[in-house]
């Protein structure tokens, strides 16, 4: 049942994403440019089970550029330079997951995520076009997911 909930979930994401040219592999959706990656990740809870589906999702960017500066025994498919949950997007700002445990409930968590997705997500998406706009963000001290090391040795590398 949990993988019918999931494929409700997937479905609807594929119907906003796939005019933006982002792809589907299993539960990843990515789109490449030049310059970075992008993807939105659905991650399911371990304590989902046949029946009911817990699920959240990451949305994450990959920066060629940044890639350069990073220990490249960590393939690129495993590196990210801008993560955050879901539930950054969201007004109070906190972890969020879905419980799904009927149609109903799917189609509403679909409903929920998609719109997430077209309205905070994506246009979040279009004002980072460039390794250059995650450095201003960077810069500007904005969240992306990185620890204070992380944020301290890409700003330094990016002065050079």
């Amino acid at each position: 049942m949990s993988k019918e909930f999931k494929k409700i979930i997937t479905d609807q994401l594929t119907f906003i994403l796939k005019p933006l040219e982002f792809r589907r592999k299993g539960n990843i959706f990515s789109c490449i440019t030049p310059d970075l990656t992008y993807y939105i990740g659905l991650q399911s809870s371990q304590s989902s089970s046949a029946s009911r589906l817990k699920i959240t999702l990451n949305i994450e960017i990959f920066s060629s550029k940044l890639y350069k500066f990073d220990d490249e025994r960590l393939p690129p498919e495993h590196t990210r330079h801008y993560h955050k949950r879901i539930g950054s997007f969201m007004d109070q700002h906190h972890d969020k997951w879905w419980m799904v445990d009927s149609e109903k409930d799917a189609v509403l968590a679909a409903d929920e995520i998609s719109a997430l997705v077209a309205n905070k997500v994506i246009p979040e998406f279009e004002k980072l076009k460039s390794t250059d706009d995650l450095h201003q963000m960077l810069k500007d001290g904005k969240p992306m997911g990185l620890t204070q090391e992380q944020t301290n040795y890409y700003l330094a590398n990016l002065k050079e």
